[in-house]
């Protein structure tokens, strides 16, 4: 699996000196790599057998290259010991970890492609069970190793003498107030308390926390959150909104210890965990800096729009259900045989009772043949209401758009609605949306 394979591809390095070529790409886009760069000594092209299978690209040859395209994954894919494609998505989302996080899809691999938090081939039900996870195994490691501490300055006023006598505000505020058995003293306190554990900590509480949301059935998991919470018993839970900042910040001004560099390693994900990227300011490359995680972009987009209509207030007061279309929503698509299935991605009601279907695309440009589908499966459950979805481009503006009617005595209404993904107010996004289907179905 893949996770075996990223470990071999990672031990391997290991051994001899890292030099690893990365090769940035689009998802759906054309990759060209010369031949004799993936060429073993027998000839035989040495992609990771677990890569070449799992489709993560389509294989073409022209010439003396090998032309991939990617697919709708995206990542940092190793094929060989000394090359990887770093696949982005094919619109510039701003919110990626919001949206992934929202997906809550189920997921074999969520690899930060750190040396020693490679995750097991073990499925987690949900992106955010599997971001626990890397987290949990990160945290063993920083137990095993000690937290990181720092010398902080402490001015306080004691009985006896510590550190430095501050013989100045002993007169002014001591004496002159009759208290004249205390001193003022400075010193430094090796603490726990720094900005980088405070950072760690409450990415800990908003994963059980969001865990708990999602009524999470892994108690091993969650126990083990519980645990590391105790753990950093010492540390303040920092609830600031700029706390992720400052320790980007901190970690542009500081170089951490050498000692402590699996810092960074649980940094990576505690980042993602609180809404940011990774830690960027550790480019080098090798196995110690690569931070990217696999998904189908494809896949997390459907079940981001569905998510994101379930928590509906307008349709839960309406008693109007959001249903997969593959699953519970499910129907026939002609009336005198079961031999075909109609399969929106979106069934607003309960199937038979209808409102509204749905289809989500994630793609430039949509076809007739997207249309046509939808109007099929909208004329198999009898409603007069449809609508795709898809992110906004340039060709597929945000908001919405009415396509056309079809038919005249059992029309069907189309209509588009185009996602703004680089919204810097993506929970305001999201309720746009999620207004006008209310409206739309009311």
């Amino acid at each position: 699996m893949l996770g075996k394979a990223i470990c071999g591809y990672l031990r391997a390095a290991e051994i001899r000196e890292f030099k690893l070529r990365v090769i940035e790409a689009i998802e759906r886009q054309q990759i060209a790599i010369p031949l004799r760069e993936i060429l073993g000594v027998d000839g035989a092209i040495s992609f990771f057998p677990e890569i070449r299978d799992r489709g993560y690209f389509d294989i073409d040859f022209r010439g003396n290259e090998l032309i991939l395209v990617a697919g709708n994954f995206i990542g940092q894919i190793p094929l060989t010991s000394d090359l990887a494609i770093n696949i982005k998505p094919k619109f510039p989302i701003f919110n990626l970890a919001r949206i992934v996080g929202s997906a809550n899809q189920p997921i074999r691999c969520l690899d930060f492609f750190r040396r020693t938090y490679v995750l097991e081939d073990e499925a987690s039900d949900s992106l955010l069970e599997a971001i626990a996870r890397s987290v949990v195994a990160s945290l063993e490691d920083l137990e095993r190793e000690g937290l990181y501490r720092i010398y902080k300055p402490v001015t306080e006023r004691l009985n006896g003498i510590r550190g430095r006598l501050d013989a100045s505000a002993y007169v002014r505020s001591t004496i002159g107030r009759g208290l004249s058995s205390q001193a003022v003293c400075s010193y430094y306190l090796f603490s726990v308390d720094t900005l980088l554990n405070r950072v760690i900590k409450r990415a800990i509480h908003k994963l059980g926390s969001d865990l708990a949301a999602q009524e999470c059935r892994d108690t091993v998991l969650r126990r083990k959150l519980a645990h590391f919470s105790d753990f950093f018993d010492g540390v303040a839970l920092d609830d600031d909104p700029y706390l992720v900042e400052l320790a980007r910040q901190y970690l542009e001004q500081h170089k951490i210890p050498d000692l402590r560099s699996y810092y960074l390693n649980i940094l990576d994900v505690c980042f993602v965990v609180l809404g940011g990227k990774g830690v960027h300011l550790v480019e080098k490359i090798g196995p110690s800096s690569m931070h990217s995680f696999i998904v189908n972009m494809e896949d997390a987009f459907e079940q981001y729009v569905r998510q994101v209509l379930q928590k509906a207030a307008g349709l839960r007061a309406m008693s109007l259900p959001v249903l997969n279309g593959n699953s519970e929503g499910l129907s026939r698509l002609f009336v005198d045989n079961v031999k075909y299935a109609a399969k929106p991605d979106l069934v607003i009601g309960e199937v038979g009772a209808t409102r509204a279907l749905g289809d989500v695309k994630y793609k430039v440009k949509l076809s007739e043949t997207d249309r046509y589908q939808l109007i099929a499966h909208s004329l198999a459950y009898g409603v007069k209401l449809c609508f795709i979805v898809t992110p906004s481009s340039e060709g597929l503006p945000s908001g919405a758009t009415y396509v056309g009617t079809i038919g005249t005595h059992s029309s069907i209404e189309l209509h588009h609605y185009g996602l703004d993904l680089e919204s810097a107010d993506m929970a305001a996004e999201e309720m746009k949306f999620q207004l006008w289907v209310e409206e739309l179905v009311s």
